[in-house]
């Protein structure tokens, strides 16, 4: 088991900031929220549960929190003002 430790906290902490936003939700623009930020956090591999579990409480210190948040939120951003699905998308 290989797994970016920083994919999983994205995964949760993005659907958790776009209650906030009223913006497309459809399932292209979440994943394209996702690429943008992940592209912009250093990643983190873990490749045991311990890892994982040190991660996320690593993950949870409050810097660390604020800086996640703040690419989440620049993707978030950017794919709402340049949405790159189709109009008749499930968009909303």
């Amino acid at each position: 088991m290989l797994i970016n430790a920083n994919e999983e906290i994205v995964k949760q902490r993005l659907p958790e900031l776009l209650r906030e936003y009223d913006c497309c939700k459809c399932e292209k623009c979440v994943n394209d929220m996702m690429a943008i930020a992940l592209n912009n956090i250093k990643p983190a591999y873990v490749n045991t549960a311990e890892g994982m579990l040190f991660k996320r409480i690593s993950s949870m210190l409050p810097q660390k929190t604020a800086d996640t948040d703040i690419e989440i939120l620049k993707a978030i951003n950017l794919v709402s003002a340049n949405p790159k699905h189709n109009d008749n998308s499930n968009a909303g």
